[in-house]
């Protein structure tokens, strides 16, 4: 081909930046007019060997390469990289997409040796996996319903693939004009297939890389990664228009994207990206930053507030919009505290399961219709069964005698940001102080300062 390609190829890691590195690939590799036949994508976690080891070893009706592409396999996996499976699962879960989420599950499973059917319950298999046991009770829910959802919508088995033969297939090398593409999310280097791809083939490990203070990406990797991707649609931004798009932007690759593409289309015939423009269709996603600060109000971990409160006052337009969010988390954790001892005084239990939670919150929302035609952020009843069985878990944590408190001092720092020298020139250092407070171990028996 005149191109230094290798037969055997290994893209792992970010799977956005992956999925675009090996369609880049496969439209190099392959003529339009062959594509359809002599391409053929094999679902790795749930890999036909035999008929991956045809297609390459057969040659085509029609002649020419030949690429064989085995999508997200979990060959290259071990018991040590579960973790990263999982914080996948978790977090493709809490953003929605349950299609990706589903794709991680398979992969955990057949990682796992785990053969799942709708008749078995996720959690016989998750819960056996000692990553999931060291997860917080958060995550560990949000992991179980995930669960639960993938056995009851997924029918069949799942195993990892026989590894012996594809070693044997890398280790004796492919016919000429053939190509084995394969992507993993994670992998062990240590494993011996990855030794033998590395050996034989090209592994590149694909991942962006985020700002050591905050998780946003890093600045001068997006600025890299936005004038690439403009200069292949011939298009330019300006410095104001990319640090805008910058502050606007959350982690999220395929979404960045996504809103560049937006741009894109709706420029014209214009080659300059402007300030007016991303002002106009650059979504602000801040939604994140926001779900981040209350997550980690609730875990009360002082590392990970003190980010998530940076990241949250990046995105906001007054430091007071990130008070007032912390101050919306804990009157909902009153409320639910309120819920606790009196509408589900009678039957919540402190080690309740969600599927025994659904049950009851089934019972209890027909018994209280009063309170479920109340309108507002802070009816929780009205919320989904999921998001209040967190909120639940969480206030039987926080004693109602700390989170008074608590409201007390973001009561005060609200007061000290509008009224005092210190808020008017750093507002952001009252917060911080009402961070390391609300997290203070000892907050639970003294008065919080401010």
């Amino acid at each position: 081909m005149g191109q230094n390609i290798k037969e055997l190829i290994l893209f792992h890691g970010d799977e956005f930046l992956v999925t675009d590195r090996v369609s880049g690939l496969v439209d190099t590799l392959l003529d339009p007019a062959t594509k359809a036949t002599n391409l053929k994508i094999f679902d790795g976690s749930n890999l036909d060997v035999g008929d991956l080891v045809t297609h390459l070893l057969n040659r085509p009706l029609f002649g020419g390469i030949r690429v064989a592409l085995v999508e997200q396999t979990t060959l290259f996996m071990s018991q040590a990289n579960l973790s990263k499976i999982i914080e996948r699962v978790i977090d493709a879960w809490k953003a929605g997409d349950s299609k990706i989420a589903y794709r991680y599950l398979k992969q955990l499973a057949g990682s796992v040796g785990a053969m799942t059917d709708p008749g078995v319950f996720a959690s016989d298999w998750l819960n056996e996996i000692d990553e999931v046991s060291r997860l917080d009770a958060l995550d560990r829910e949000t992991l179980l319903q995930a669960g639960a959802a993938f056995s009851s919508d997924f029918s069949g088995s799942i195993s990892s693939g026989d590894e012996n033969v594809i070693f044997e297939l890398v280790q004796n090398g492919l016919p000429e004009d053939a190509y084995l593409i394969v992507t993993a999310a994670s992998v062990d280097k240590r494993n011996r297939l990855y030794k033998a791809f590395q050996e034989r083939g090209q592994v590149e490990e694909l991942k962006p890389r985020f700002d050591k203070s905050s998780v946003k990406l890093d600045k001068a990797y997006f600025q890299r990664a936005v004038k690439e991707f403009l200069r292949v649609q011939e298009k330019t931004i300006s410095s104001e228009a990319l640090d805008l798009a910058f502050m606007r932007s959350g982690k999220d690759l395929r979404r960045i994207r996504s809103e560049f593409q937006k741009l894109v289309s709706y420029l014209g015939e214009r080659s300059e990206i402007s300030v007016h423009d991303v002002q106009d269709l650059f979504s602000d996603f801040h939604e994140a930053a926001f779900f981040d600060l209350a997550r980690a109000i609730r875990e009360s971990n002082p590392k990970k507030l003190l980010i998530a409160l940076h990241e949250n006052l990046q995105v906001v337009d007054h430091p007071l919009q990130s008070l007032a969010a912390m101050a919306s988390e804990f009157r909902k954790l009153i409320a639910a505290r309120e819920l606790l001892f009196t509408v589900f005084r009678s039957n919540w239990k402190p080690d309740m399961t969600f599927d025994q939670f659904v049950s009851l919150a089934a019972k209890v929302r027909p018994e209280k219709p009063r309170e479920k035609s109340i309108k507002g952020k802070l009816n929780l009843l009205n919320q989904k069964d999921f998001p209040l069985f967190q909120l639940l878990k969480t206030a039987q944590a926080f004693p109602l005698e700390r989170l008074i408190k608590i409201m007390e001092a973001i009561l005060a720092a609200d007061i000290q940001i509008k009224s005092s020298k210190l808020g008017s020139f750093a507002p952001e250092i009252i917060l911080e102080n009402l961070v390391l407070a609300i997290c203070d171990s000892n907050s639970k028996n003294q008065k919080i300062p401010v």
